[in-house]
């Protein structure tokens, strides 16, 4: 009989089961506001931001060919509003470096990744510029 390998997600560095503080919540979504207002203003709209346990998912909107806007965080779209998924953050207890995984369109799955900085671990701010590429200009 063959010895059971243990199957290991060695990316996966914080709490499984810890939810992501509502104060972080707060501070993430001011920080990736402050963030798309000074380097890519006119070309999102609206962030997405939605948490659910240990993880944070952002998306953006983005502006009408032309629109002149002022980007804002929101949790829903509107109908007829169309996101752009752009990568899954995950707490690992500091609320300055966060687990990366991009949004792959082809599989429609987070999978952990390797920012600009070369880790799987990053500011907000790394992972927010490197899931960038799908935005348009």
């Amino acid at each position: 009989m063959t010895p059971r390998r243990k199957s290991w997600k060695t990316w996966k560095r914080g709490p499984s089961n810890q939810p992501v503080p509502e104060s972080v919540q707060q501070e993430l979504a001011a920080r990736l506001l402050r963030h798309v207002t000074q380097h890519w203003k006119n070309r999102v709209r609206k962030i997405l931001l939605r948490f659910h346990g240990r993880y944070a998912y952002v998306a953006v909107v983005e502006p009408a060919p032309g629109e002149e806007t002022i980007p804002q965080v929101c949790r829903y779209v509107e109908e007829e509003e169309y996101p752009l998924q752009l990568c899954r953050l995950g707490y690992i207890g500091s609320r300055n470096r966060w687990e990366y995984a991009f949004f792959k369109y082809s599989t429609e799955k987070y999978a952990p990744s390797v920012c600009a900085s070369g880790s799987f671990v990053a500011t907000p701010e790394e992972a927010f510029n490197s899931s960038a590429v799908y935005l348009q200009g």
